[in-house]
């Protein structure tokens, strides 16, 4: 089965739950929000970035390049990753006018912005005896 996403001209034609599907996973959105302005990144910048492991960033790399959402330069020994359509940026930059705003949070253990718990935060309290 195979993920690669045609722009249809007719709304009714269109699968929108493969793109969705695309989306849901909060890494590849991440790569997708980070490359929207245009930049073409290796994807140790992106792995970075998103908080993941590079094996982990190719894997959704691939589905991404998979499904047409991202294109790869290669340019010398690395490969450039950066979105394929003008039309992709302008579908999250609307989606991103609807969605719920993000927490990030930086742990100690990753270097970039990841999503926060839902725990509540503990509270020590020392009493004198």
């Amino acid at each position: 089965m195979s993920d690669t996403v045609t722009m249809s001209p007719i709304a009714g034609d269109a699968d929108i739950a493969v793109v969705a599907a695309l989306l849901a996973d909060p890494t590849r959105a991440d790569f997708l929000l980070t490359l929207s302005d245009g930049r073409a990144l290796p994807a140790g910048e992106l792995a970075r970035t998103a908080g993941v492991a590079p094996s982990t960033a190719s894997a959704h790399l691939a589905r991404l390049v998979e499904s047409g959402f991202v294109a790869v330069e290669p340019w010398g020994k690395h490969r450039y990753y950066r979105i394929s359509s003008p039309a992709l940026i302008a579908a999250l930059e609307a989606l991103a006018v609807i969605a719920p705003p993000s927490p990030c949070v930086r742990s100690i253990n990753r270097t970039g912005p990841r999503r926060s718990t839902s725990r509540a935060p503990v509270t020590i309290i020392s009493a004198a005896i």
